[in-house]
């Protein structure tokens, strides 16, 4: 299961430039200001893309790890 300190309520996920520029691709237009259109942030169109996929799939009720440890050893 993924650890997080106490009070931190994001993270930062490493992903490809090509990926990100496809997953901005999602992101719907917010309103106008001074400088430009504002669209929506990387962590609402994560959601939107997490919850249509966790409704549209098979998922395991419990987080799994990403990286293997000494205290979790696999069988």
């Amino acid at each position: 299961m993924a650890r997080r300190k106490i009070g931190n309520s994001h993270t930062t996920i490493c992903i490809r430039w090509e990926d990100k520029e496809r997953f901005r691709k999602f992101a719907n237009f917010v309103k106008k200001t001074k400088t430009g259109d504002l669209n929506e942030s990387d962590s609402v169109v994560f959601k939107k893309i997490l919850d249509y996929y966790g409704l549209n799939n098979q998922s395991n009720s419990e987080a799994k790890p990403t990286y293997p440890s000494k205290s979790n050893p696999q069988v």
